[in-house]
């Protein structure tokens, strides 16, 4: 009996020692600035407490939600109080955060080596890699069908003539405004354009040499007249207020059904067509396809890029913090824990450890990744401009999309724009 007791007094005390060391953890809070509107929900319910769950002793703070993402981190780094995992993205704002030593070499981490090289590459600056990518971003073309059913479509567009023809019956035929995007968002603001570009000028151009020209301020957009002439002919179709709507925004549009289609990312997907299937009141309405802005006969150019990509804090903070960090990053990281961010987005991931079990796509997505992957194209505008063209064109943009602005006039700002503020004059 007496053996017993001492064994269990052993295990007892065995027990309160482990119970002291797990005691023991500092209580860390992280603050993370990657969360967004089009998945908070999903960052509630089950991210946050399933992280927190794992490892008690940190607490995730979800910050910037809903401000404007360069106005955000551009103030927080003036106040050298910046988040402990950032979103990144090409720009030179977050190449001088890595000149600055706010930003850690993610090449250490073994999470890393499950990004495909390419997009490994798209977040290195310098040697070092700063980002690791959320997936793979491509611009896309949201319908309504009901709507376009009722102005006498039964089938997508499939050029620029018959988009345009589509847009016309859309607004004579149903009173419903044609198209929207989210003016408020740069990254959608310049999709609309980039698009045309690609299709006007892309295969004169071939496949990169847009960018070489853009990057180094060399790209003409007077030599192709069409630039402009597409760009006048789709403005009187845009939504009144699309200049200054939010990606929410286009959302509560295409869920009100007061616009018939949109162009955005297919990070929006989720979204918006469940928007779009509340408007027509089925599901078999919901539409996605390639903008078809090519001239008809010739193969259709959309825009690409690595999504927004998850970056490190470098900043100095407490051995205590700086290991909340990395615990936090790699946990984020695990297909068990990323599928969260996936599932409620609608993404293409490129993290090559989830299997095709955890990846949902909405279907109207799914059914165009193959083509997506077939088709030429140009690279979204935040791989390649400067901030101060940033600002710069999409200003210009939205006087457009308002009808305040002639187009032809714009183009020659914006091309004005380029041979002045581009990457090589940096």
């Amino acid at each position: 009996m007496r053996k017993i007791a001492a064994l269990l007094l052993a295990l007892l005390l065995a027990f309160a020692m482990t119970a002291g060391i797990a005691e023991q953890k500092t209580p860390v809070v992280l603050e993370t600035w990657i969360v967004q509107t089009d998945w908070s929900d999903a960052w509630d319910e089950f991210m946050k407490p399933k992280f927190e769950e794992e490892y008690p002793w940190i607490t995730l703070e979800a910050v910037g939600l809903g401000e404007k993402n360069m106005d955000y981190i551009i103030a927080h780094i003036a106040a050298e109080d910046t988040p402990d995992v950032w979103q990144v993205d090409n720009l030179s704002t977050f190449y001088d955060a890595v000149d600055a030593g706010l930003l850690a070499d993610l090449n250490t981490l073994e999470v890393s080596q499950h990004i495909p090289q390419a997009y490994r590459d798209a977040f290195t600056y310098n040697g070092k890699l700063f980002g690791l990518t959320q997936g793979a971003a491509f611009s896309t073309l949201y319908l309504n069908m009901k709507i376009l059913e009722d102005a006498g479509w039964t089938k997508v567009p499939e050029n620029w003539d018959e988009f345009i023809q589509c847009c016309e019956d859309i607004k004579t035929k149903t009173g419903i405004a044609p198209l929207t995007l989210a003016g408020d968002k740069t990254t959608t603001c310049w999709m609309l354009l980039e698009l045309i570009i690609g299709n006007v000028a892309g295969d004169e151009l071939g496949l990169g040499v847009y960018e070489e020209q853009f990057m180094a301020g060399t790209f003409d957009f007077l030599k192709y007249p069409k630039i402009a002439e597409h760009l006048a002919q789709i403005a009187p179709y845009m939504l009144t207020g699309t200049g200054a709507m939010t990606e929410d925004d286009v959302t509560a549009a295409m869920t009100d059904g007061i616009v018939a289609m949109c162009v955005a990312g297919n990070w929006t997907a989720n979204n918006i067509c469940s928007g779009i299937e509340t408007a027509a009141g089925d599901a078999k309405y919901v539409k996605a396809t390639l903008a078809p802005f090519n001239e008809a006969g010739k193969g259709v150019w959309i825009s690409v890029s690595p999504e927004t990509a998850f970056g490190l804090s470098a900043a100095e903070a407490s051995p205590e913090v700086v290991e909340a960090r990395e615990i936090f990053f790699n946990w984020l990281f695990q297909p068990e824990n990323f599928k969260i961010i996936q599932n409620a987005r609608g993404t293409v991931p490129v993290l090559d450890t989830m299997t095709e079990d955890q990846i949902v796509l909405p279907s109207a997505i799914a059914e165009i990744v193959p083509a997506m992957n077939a088709a030429m194209f140009v690279k979204m505008g935040f791989n390649i401009w400067t901030n101060e063209f940033m600002d710069a064109a999409c200003t210009t943009l939205k006087d457009v999309y308002g009808g305040n602005k002639d187009a032809a006039a714009a183009i020659q700002e914006i091309d004005q724009y380029l041979k002045t503020y581009n990457r090589a004059a940096q």
